[in-house]
């Protein structure tokens, strides 16, 4: 898997976010999984994985509710 190849949860989701922003040409987009599928497909738990989405929330490098996502310009560089 493509995804899971990252070191950290957060290299898993900026590779994967980004993969889909790409795909659907938007950096607002949704995605076909909730918290639990979406720790599932990147191999994280989910508890982990939505700290680390609060974090990068925070942070001002992502925003979200529930499955729909916006990368903002930084993001979407970085991880690419």
């Amino acid at each position: 898997m493509l995804y899971t190849s990252g070191r950290t949860i957060r290299d898993r989701l900026l590779s994967y976010l980004s993969a889909q922003a790409s795909l659907q040409g938007s950096a607002h987009f949704r995605i076909p999984f909730n918290r639990q599928e979406l720790a599932d497909y990147l191999g994280v738990e989910r508890s982990a994985l939505s700290a680390e989405l609060g974090k990068m929330k925070r942070e001002g490098l992502v925003a979200f509710r529930k499955n729909e996502f916006t990368l903002n310009g930084r993001t979407r560089e970085t991880a690419i």
